[in-house]
């Protein structure tokens, strides 16, 4: 019984070596020759000699181009504000912003006026006393020639016909006449002076007038550009002192975008041409995009090496500020490289250690020495061993090399 139990085991494992050995003696091999093998399909593109300027993707901010803090010149209660003055309000030259309330301002220059036409008064005063001194001196000069006149007649006479009284009374005459004019003229003279001194005060309150004007005037703030308003710090009904803040106006035709430039892409894009480049702004809003158009313009007006870079600003066509762009806002920029000239603009991924491309020769590949000059998006721009026509292989495999055999995809 147990020589029957031991015979089956064997009998199994003899039986499945019988079938292995047949399986294998049986097995068909796949004849595969050495040279298929060794053929790759691959992609190519045609090389293209030609002048490329590539684009710059940058991002930049939306700044102010032109941008006023706006003052009271003026103190007292805010009367009034224009329908405009809140933030965000886009208001136009010469609209009303704010009103003080003009009542103490109106007084004080009621008051100069005043003043000043009491001035004008005391000054024509003085006029009028001078040219009666004048006209007053004018006689006295003449009774002084009258006078000296007859005393010199009497002096002719005097030797036994006129008495020395007689003769002291006409010197004392002649005396007495000089007297007045002599005091005339320092009277007219100090008449001058104080019309001088007059005309001083006149000046004086004048300007204090025309101040009071400009502060009646400086009462009502108008908008001097076309803009829209930010940061408002007045309302109806609040007190103000000179040189308080009300709001800041941005110029509504003045918006710029403040864009970063590698030292790399500066040189390259300015080296030799000046600060203008034409540029296109993308500003997306959610689904929506906005596209404007600008020029680079000038750049910063101090560099700070620490940065690798510089700052240009290009200003915007005022369509720009005319929709919903505002100050702040991060945009897409799109901008033009330096031209370059005779190159072959291939995809990055047909550029081997950076200075090798592999040509497509008929069934095989051929190297082609090439140095990268250039990058525009994920295209590569070099120069080398390309002519126009060639075949660039861009399927890229490992143990791509010289001479390996290759068919190219349908």
């Amino acid at each position: 019984m147990a020589y029957k139990k031991l015979l089956i085991p064997l009998g199994i494992l003899l039986f499945s070596i019988l079938t292995a050995g047949m399986l294998k003696a049986t097995k068909q091999e796949a004849s595969v020759s050495a040279d298929e093998q060794r053929v790759w399909s691959v992609d190519a593109v045609v090389v293209k000699i030609e002048d490329v300027r590539p684009s710059l993707r940058l991002y930049g901010e939306v700044v102010a181009g032109r941008e006023v803090s706006l003052r009271s010149l003026s103190a007292g209660i805010v009367a009034s504000v224009g329908g405009n003055f809140i933030d965000g309000g886009r208001v136009t030259q010469g609209e009303k912003l704010l009103f003080i309330d003009p009542f103490t301002l109106t007084r004080r220059l009621w008051e100069q006026e005043a003043l000043l036409a009491e001035a004008r008064a005391r000054h024509g005063e003085l006029l009028a006393a001078k040219e009666s001194t004048a006209l007053l001196l004018e006689e006295e000069r003449k009774q002084l020639d009258i006078i000296e006149r007859d005393f010199g007649r009497y002096e002719q006479l005097k030797s036994g016909v006129v008495s020395e009284q007689v003769m002291d009374e006409k010197h004392l005459a002649v005396s007495r006449a000089k007297g007045n004019v002599f005091s005339r003229h320092q009277q007219l003279l100090a008449t001058s002076a104080q019309i001088d001194q007059q005309q001083a005060i006149v000046d004086r309150y004048r300007a204090a007038m025309e101040r009071a004007e400009e502060n009646l005037n400086d009462a009502k703030v108008f908008a001097p550009f076309d803009g829209f308003l930010t940061d408002i710090r007045a309302a109806k009904g609040a007190h103000l002192n000179i040189g308080d803040p009300l709001a800041k106006l941005i110029d509504l035709g003045r918006l710029e975008v403040k864009v970063f430039l590698s030292n790399a892409q500066f040189g390259r894009i300015f080296s030799d041409s000046p600060i203008v480049l034409p540029l296109e702004v993308t500003w997306n809003v959610g689904d929506a995009k906005f596209v404007f158009s600008g020029v680079v313009d000038r750049m910063e007006s101090q560099i700070d090496s620490s940065l690798g870079g510089v700052h240009v600003f290009a200003r915007l066509k005022r369509e720009a500020s005319e929709g919903l762009l505002r100050p702040g806002a991060i945009v897409h920029v799109l901008a033009q490289d330096r031209l370059y000239q005779q190159v072959a603009r291939l995809p990055e991924g047909v550029l081997h250690q950076d200075e090798i491309v592999y040509v497509v020769a008929g069934d095989h590949l051929t190297k082609r020495n090439v140095s990268l000059v250039g990058r525009d998006g994920n295209y590569v721009l070099v120069r080398g061993e390309l002519v126009e026509g060639d075949l660039v292989a861009i399927t890229r495999f490992d143990g791509v090399m010289d001479g390996l055999a290759v068919k190219m995809r349908h």
